[in-house]
């Protein structure tokens, strides 16, 4: 009797490991845009670092890093932003600023493959909005 207590209760705790382990294996989902803006708000409080990765569906991705100085106002951040991707991008894919804080990414020809964008940066102060 305890014995079947005792594999029911370690089969329970594997069907609960294995459940799990299904959710952690998940892959989160992406969103593919034909064009997308990418708005800055607010100055950085710090140096650090802002990353932008924009990847073709099927693609490999293209990927452009600029350096955050402390006090960099919002204008500044997206410069650099479209200075940094123009190089990288190629004929593909095309980056267009406003004098402001807005940087868009679009499809330079039609049949060009969409594309997601990912944005990762480590100072503070200012934040980034991913829209399309």
């Amino acid at each position: 009797m305890v014995a079947r207590v005792i594999a029911a209760v370690v089969l329970a705790l594997a069907a609960v490991v294995a459940l799990a382990a299904t959710k952690d294996d998940a892959q989160p989902t992406t969103t593919y845009f034909e064009e997308a803006k990418i708005t800055v708000n607010a100055r950085a409080h710090a140096d650090g670092y802002l990353r932008v990765r924009l990847t073709p569906e099927n693609g490999m991705p293209y990927e452009a890093v600029l350096a955050i100085h402390k006090h960099m106002s919002e204008n500044d951040i997206a410069k650099g932003i479209a200075k940094a991707l123009e190089p990288v991008l190629g004929t593909d894919y095309k980056v267009d600023r406003d004098a402001g804080e807005h940087v868009k990414l679009k499809k330079a020809k039609k049949g060009v493959a969409n594309f997601s964008v990912e944005v990762a940066f480590n100072a503070p102060g200012f934040s980034v909005i991913l829209d399309n």
